[in-house]
């Protein structure tokens, strides 16, 4: 402290410091104004700037002439001049966005290196606390050399531009600011060899961290480059090109740096040409755009990787999970953040299934600038379904009407494209996905909204496993979180979270969204049931069987999930019809071949099997990770029309060694293009040595939830039918449904009308029904969507029970009109 009150001394003696003072303090509350009102779009305002390049520009030449023509008594004025020089330059940024999407990083490096110069630009005072500024001067002075250096193609048009009131000289500053301190640095700190040595020391710290940064980053794009262009030669078209490079990525942090260029980070490729500067445009991924200089100049050295932007926005959706952000997002959502969650678990045990409720409060910060929309990913668990929503508009609950995805898209879109109001949306997305739209949120209207979503119970062993959801929207890591469990019934219950028991409830606050699991003992199956419209739906056990299968050949479907022993294992079977596919050609895999065939697979992420291709009555072995491209990414191609017009006839029986699935083989399983099966290394052997393979059965009457290993069974109502499970018993019943017949759904306008009518009447959000809740009642009549009447409605966490049937609702009415009219004849008789 004392070694800083020193310098602040030394300064104040010397003539034209006050004056630098106040210029310098001026000049950067214009800047921060300037910078702001760009930042925050309020551009009538962005013109203040101009005040402090007028004032630069005054004192930069008049300091200049004072050093020049008196070096000894001014030289002291150096930092001022290099840090209002860069204060001038980060104005005429704002009229003239050279660098564009400066991280707030940038800015506090540059004004860290101005102030550090205030001790480098002294002789007089020392201190071996010095030491530290002059280490922390040189790892900062790389800021400059980068701006120098991008600035090069701009030195011909600053000299011209120096005409226009010297504006064109600001193209230069770096470069002058560059030169002086390397003069200063080669000329004045070997003079002190300590100061010299901390110096360097800062500036290669920072170097070599480049280097290896670097490194990696070229390291990683020079693999993706080589896997394009051997890929380039090959001849199956059936497939979009950049599939083979989504295979053999394997997500790392380089990877996605890679992927993420001219979509994410700018780039500065044709790096001496000034066309360079129109290369800053909007693509199709929402986040906010970066000017990172560290990436920006490696991406220099970086191999082309011969990827289009469709082709980057396609591997980072299926290898990155980055499909939240390639959702159409209307309207801005960078400055949101998550509040509060309230996470709501009820828990029925004999139903093997639970209930939760997500309510999230959404804000935006302070400084945010008008109307921006929400975004929030919801990954469920297997077999999981999204049952309600719930939008507050003007401090009222106002519940979602289902109707058909089309219809409340079009809403949406009309309502938040064209209207700017109140609507809030919740889709079905492919992989066990529902996103949720909510909009408008502003610093002056904060937001919440809610939803249910009916999940399965997990059997694993003896025990039933329940797994929270993984959420993704905006900054919800330090939201204020209450999680509560409520269990029917009296089964005990195990938490990986600190769950404590009060009143009946298990409770837990904390901050941000972690995952968790609760496990319960496994119930015996109590046929519970759900009475709805006639009908009853009874939960029993799932009925499997294991049926002869003697496999007409055996692929394995390797990737580099596989070890050595275990492709052994089937190699050593007595078999000779086990193949792989490689390259789209089946290849047959044997003891001698099989460590050298593992070896074209050891970089393979996740394979996409040609089943139309396969013999009738194949056996697939896989063993899945948890990514891959998904139907709805492939829907163009003609690999998928030839996997849904060649593949459901050929009775292909898959066995899944992995407890993990990635979304291609959920949308295979789901819409049954095969028979699914996942197993143990050890059961999948004793079944192929057996000739046997294990089926759930089902019939047109019943939909099997394998998670829970329970099947749900439609009856016609008898006297003796009564409810003794919640309503979720029929929403899962309809869910599945829906899945069973989505193929035949999209081919069929009447079928899609029936099971439209389905999902209205469970309110569940299918690929072919969504949720919307709009502001008035006038909002759903212009945009031709009814309310759902004589439905189940919005699943709730205090109301789960069988609902009336029409006429109970008849007699219930007519016993309260009853009452009324006896208690109003009573009341007049005692007056």
């Amino acid at each position: 402290m004392k070694y800083k009150m020193e310098i602040l001394d030394y300064y104040s003696q010397k003539s034209g410091t006050q004056t630098s003072l106040l210029v310098t303090l001026f000049s950067t509350i214009f800047m921060i104004c300037a910078l702001t009102s760009k930042e925050f779009s309020f551009h009538e305002f962005e013109s203040i700037g101009s005040i402090s390049l007028i004032i630069e520009f005054i004192y930069g030449t008049v300091v200049s002439f004072l050093i020049l023509k008196n070096r000894e008594d001014y030289l002291h004025l150096t930092p001022f001049l290099m840090l209002n020089w860069l204060i001038g330059c980060f104005s005429l940024n704002v009229f003239i966005p050279v660098f564009q999407h400066l991280p707030v990083w940038v800015y506090v490096t540059t004004f860290v290196f101005c102030i550090t110069n205030f001790f480098l630009y002294q002789n007089d005072i020392k201190s071996p606390r010095a030491y530290l500024f002059y280490f922390v001067n040189g790892a900062t002075f790389w800021i400059i050399f980068y701006f120098a250096l991008f600035l090069i193609p701009v030195l011909p048009y600053s000299f011209i531009g120096i005409l226009a009131l010297g504006i064109g000289f600001y193209g230069m500053v770096p470069a002058i600011i560059l030169v002086i301190h390397l003069l200063t640095v080669i000329f004045h700190l070997p003079k002190n060899r300590p100061y010299y040595l901390s110096f360097s020391a800062g500036f290669s710290i920072v170097l070599v961290g480049f280097l290896i940064f670097t490194a990696g980053l070229v390291i990683e794009s020079k693999k993706i480059a080589q896997i394009a262009k051997i890929n380039s030669f090959n001849s199956n078209t059936d497939l979009p090109a950049y599939i083979s490079v989504s295979q053999n990525i394997k997500p790392n942090f380089f990877n996605e740096i890679l992927l993420k260029k001219g979509l994410v980070y700018i780039n500065i490729d044709n790096f001496f040409s000034f066309d360079r500067f129109n290369s800053f445009s909007k693509q199709q991924f929402n986040g906010t755009k970066i000017h990172n200089p560290f990436i920006s100049i490696a991406y220099l050295v970086c191999d082309d990787l011969g990827l289009d932007n469709d082709d980057k926005i396609n591997i980072l959706k299926s290898n990155f999970d980055k499909r939240l952000e390639t959702e159409e997002q209307l309207w801005n959502g960078d400055d949101l953040f998550t509040k509060k969650i309230k996470e709501d678990v009820k828990v029925y045990p004999e139903a093997r299934l639970a209930y939760t409720e997500i309510t999230m409060d959404i804000a935006c910060t302070e400084d945010a600038r008008g109307d921006e929309e929400a975004i929030y990913s919801f990954q469920l668990p297997e077999g999981s379904v999204a049952t309600s929503l719930s939008l507050w508009v003007n401090g009222m609950e106002r519940k979602g009407v289902l109707t058909t995805k089309e219809k409340a898209k079009k809403a949406y879109n009309q309502i938040v494209g064209v209207e700017y109001r109140d609507p809030s949306l919740m889709q079905w997305k492919e992989g066990n996905k529902v996103v949720v739209r909510v909009f408008p949120v502003n610093k002056r209207t904060p937001r919440k909204f809610k939803c249910g979503f009916t999940t399965p119970l997990k059997v694993e062993d003896s025990q039933m496993k329940y797994q929270s959801l993984s959420i993704k929207g905006p900054n919800i890591s330090n939201a204020e979180t209450i999680s509560r469990i409520q269990i029917t019934g009296n089964s005990a219950v195990e938490t990986s979270k600190n769950f404590e028991f009060e009143k009946g409830f298990y409770m837990n606050q904390s901050k941000g969204l972690d995952d968790w699991e609760a496990t319960m003992p496994l119930n015996k199956i109590n046929h519970n049931s759900f009475v709805w419209k006639g009908k009853i739906y009874t939960v029993n056990e799932i009925p499997k069987t294991v049926i002869p299968f003697t496999p007409s050949e055996i692929i394995l479907d390797l990737n580099s999930n596989w070890t050595t022993k275990q492709i052994e294992s089937f190699v050593n079977l007595d078999q000779q019809n086990i193949y792989v596919f490689e390259n789209g050609q089946k290849k047959q895999i044997n003891k001698e071949n099989f460590k050298a065939i593992q070896l074209d697979f050891e970089d393979s992420q996740y394979t996409l099997l040609p089943l139309y291709k396969l013999a009738k009555n194949s056996l697939v072995i896989t063993k899945l990770g948890t990514f891959s491209a998904n139907f709805e990414e492939l829907e163009e191609s003609d690999y998928l029309k030839k996997i849904k017009s060649g593949t459901k006839q050929k009775n292909i029986k898959v066995i899944n060694i992995s407890g993990d699935i990635n979304p291609f083989w959920q949308t295979a399983k789901e819409q049954k293009y095969v028979d699914y099966f996942q197993s143990s290394l050890a059961t999948c052997l004793k079944m192929i040595n057996k000739h046997q393979f294990p089926v759930y059965k089902t019939d047109q009457n019943s939909v099997n939830i394998e998670p829970s290993q329970v099947s749900i069974r439609e009856n016609t109502q008898d006297n003796n039918s009564k409810s003794n499970g919640p309503n979720h018993i029929y929403r899962m019943y309809a869910f599945g449904k829906v899945l069973e017949e989505q193929v035949k759904i999209q081919n069929d306008t009447l079928a899609n009308n029936q099971y439209v009518e389905l999902a209205k009447d469970a309110n569940i959000v299918t690929p072919i029904s969504s949720l919307i809740v709009l502001e008035t009642d006038e909002d759903y009549k212009n945009n031709g969507i009814e309310k759902n009447v004589n439905t189940l409605g919005n699943a709730s966490i205090n109301n789960d029970g069988a609902v009336p049937e029409p006429h109970e609702w008849l007699l219930i009415i007519i016993g309260t009109a009853t009452l009324y009219f006896y208690y109003r004849k009573t009341k007049k008789q005692t007056v």
